[in-house]
């Protein structure tokens, strides 16, 4: 069997989406991300639920990282940047509330430290994802947005 090539940016949508009305499940023989939308977390489309039923085995249900991962991969970047000003003000975006919010306004400022970021946030994820993939027997290469 042959490694899926997968799009990591749909990964890393559906590992960072928080969001109750919708669960991501990853389906093994093509590499996709199926995004079931929910009125409740127990209502699922019946054309879906048959689906993922069907075959439980070939979706994975993804769940999503923990917020204080994120957080921690936002701490790991300020930490790669040089002494200054910028790692200054994005380390204390990071210790205010909203903290995810405050970055990425503060990130604004510095376009080119908002390119490193994007690319140091993908790298971090694919890692991530990576790691889950190896956990659950895919074999699969990431393909990153950045390619």
């Amino acid at each position: 069997m042959t490694a899926l090539a997968i799009r990591a940016d749909e990964l890393i949508t559906a590992f960072e989406d928080q969001s109750p009305e919708m669960q991501h499940y990853f389906d093994r023989e093509t590499g996709e991300v199926l995004t079931v939308f929910v009125e409740k977390v127990e209502e699922i489309d019946f054309e879906e639920e048959e689906r993922l039923k069907g075959n439980p085995y070939r979706y994975l249900r993804i769940e999503p990282v923990p917020s204080w991962t994120g957080f921690e991969v936002m701490s790991d970047f300020v930490d790669t940047l040089p002494e200054g000003r910028i790692q200054r003000e994005l380390d204390q975006a990071l210790g205010n509330n909203r903290p995810f919010r405050r970055f990425k306004d503060a990130l604004r400022n510095y376009p080119e430290v908002e390119d490193g970021w994007y690319r140091f946030h993908e790298q971090a994820y694919m890692k991530i994802i990576k790691e889950w993939l190896d956990d659950h027997g895919v074999e699969a290469t990431l393909v990153p947005l950045q390619a």
